[in-house]
């Protein structure tokens, strides 16, 4: 992304990363190079003068159904 010729549409955006979106070759977790180069990428879109808001999933790190063993909520899971 070349950042001198590129023209901003708006001014703050909401990104929503799924959680499998930080998986990489994983089958759990974060992968530390897949979250390095979307913070690359984030890091150029804030260059251009953006607002970034990041909401980033979690169904690859735990199941809320799999936290209802009794001890919580089904809904606070």
């Amino acid at each position: 992304m070349d950042t001198t010729t590129q023209k901003v549409v708006y001014k703050r955006i909401l990104l929503k990363l799924s959680g499998e979106a930080l998986l990489g070759q994983d089958s759990f977790g974060i992968n530390n190079n897949e979250l390095a180069q979307l913070a690359t990428q984030i890091v150029k879109v804030a260059k251009l003068g953006v607002q970034v808001g990041i909401v980033i999933g979690g169904g690859n790190l735990f199941r809320g159904a799999t936290l209802t063993n009794g001890i919580v909520s089904r809904i606070t899971a």
